[in-house]
């Protein structure tokens, strides 16, 4: 069930009256490919701040009042949405509603905590610059997508995020997180009626506002280097793929999932049992509104960098000239539709899917449709796809210790 209120926010709802949870989401259409250079980082600021305070109850009421009645209360930022999400039993909704409008809504920004969690964020990025593989990610990112916003790290660099000013977190806050721009979506073990009249209740008084815009970014294939101080080297490259939404999206599923998703994908296949040159090696696809990567990623020691290279090369070329196998792709079909309907049995995946369709897209596929889709990938549709992803130029980022 969708309606919409008067301010323009839109409420999505999947019934699953077997359960005895309910999760409710807020999705918010901003993250960090709508921020300035100068602004990289606010939105995930944002996404700490709603947490440290309203008019009505401070950062601990607000912990102490979801522990209360054993529910669970996160967020998360994207680089094109903001999500907060809470799950509690059936009985709380209404609790669920109320402290998620608060915060969304009636958030204080004091000074002083701005403060304290600048502290927390820079801590953050600190935490991410001693993770080598989070490094050569955010590198990729940036060598796919240059100046684009795309290609800029969702928590924002030291630079960005220490000189961000109070007025300009409440400005951006003002601007974007307004009705027109906003989803909430609810999943679970819950009355219709009273899910409608709760959302009038505590989202009704939310601002208008409008989406937010922004325009679709360039594949930008280029190289990049960085030494650390570390024992491995971390290698990462990235071809343009799909958005989405675009009809080519569940064949890029299969041909991710066969080259890099699993077990018995091709590089872990090749490159950690054959060869047992690796501990973690993947491919995964990054899609985004308008456009897409799809990504390998290797860890290896340094004096194994060039034969991990080659051999990721080699699969490449095998797999653009010749395509996936006939078992490959049944494979991967029978392991998207496993993920894809296990994913939805809980509240939470329900939720969360529901939520980014809604807001992304505007409309939200039905669990058949997405079914047919996935079993509707051919062998001939994957090997096209598999040709022109992988003879296209590519973005390159490797992070290896100091010499």
């Amino acid at each position: 069930m969708e309606f919409q209120l008067a301010n323009g926010l839109r409420v999505v709802c999947a019934h699953m009256p077997y359960m005895r949870s309910v999760a409710v989401g807020v999705f918010v259409g901003v993250g960090s490919r709508m921020e300035t250079e100068r602004e990289n980082g606010i939105s995930h600021f944002i996404e700490h701040m709603l947490f440290k305070g309203t008019k009505r109850r401070s950062a601990q009421e607000i912990a102490c009042e979801m522990d209360a009645i054993g529910g669970n209360l996160n967020a998360y930022t994207t680089r094109e949405y903001t999500c907060f999400y809470a799950k509690a039993v059936q009985e709380e909704i209404e609790r669920l509603f109320d402290i998620l409008s608060d915060m969304c809504l009636s958030s204080v920004f004091a000074p002083r905590d701005i403060e304290l969690e600048r502290s927390v964020i820079l801590e953050e990025i600190n935490m991410y610059e001693d993770s080598p593989e989070d490094v050569v990610l955010e590198m990729l990112s940036r060598n796919a997508w240059g100046e684009n916003a795309l290609g800029r790290s969702i928590a924002g660099k030291t630079q960005t995020v220490s000189a961000i000013t109070g007025q300009e977190i409440k400005g951006f806050w003002e601007t974007y997180y307004q009705g027109a721009n906003t989803v909430v979506s609810v999943a679970g073990n819950f009355d219709v009626a009273l899910v409608e009249r709760l959302a009038k209740q505590y989202f009704g008084g939310m601002g208008t506002g409008h989406c937010a815009q922004y325009q679709p970014a360039q594949f930008d294939a280029t190289h990049a280097t960085r030494e650390k101080d570390i024992e491995q080297t971390h290698y990462a490259i990235a071809y343009p793929g799909v958005s989405q939404n675009a009809p080519e999206r569940y064949s890029m599923a299969v041909l991710a999932n066969a080259f890099g998703g699993g077990m018995s994908s091709r590089l872990f296949q090749k490159i950690r049992e054959e060869k047992g040159l690796v501990y973690s090696v993947y491919a995964a696809p990054d899609a985004f509104r308008y456009e897409g990567m799809l990504m390998v990623y290797a860890g290896m020691s340094p004096e194994h960098t060039e034969q991990v290279q080659t051999l990721i090369q080699e699969e490449v070329e095998d797999v653009a000239n010749n395509g996936l196998t006939h078992e490959e792709v049944i494979r991967g079909i029978s392991q998207l539709k496993s993920g894809y309907v296990m994913g939805l049995e809980s509240v939470s995946g329900r939720m969360q899917s529901l939520g980014r369709s809604i807001l992304l897209y505007g409309t939200a596929k039905t669990e058949e449709e997405v079914l047919a889709g996935i079993a509707g990938v051919t062998e001939d549709e994957v090997r096209l796809l598999a040709k022109k992803v992988f003879t296209a130029d590519f973005a390159e980022a490797l992070v290896c210790p100091k010499k």
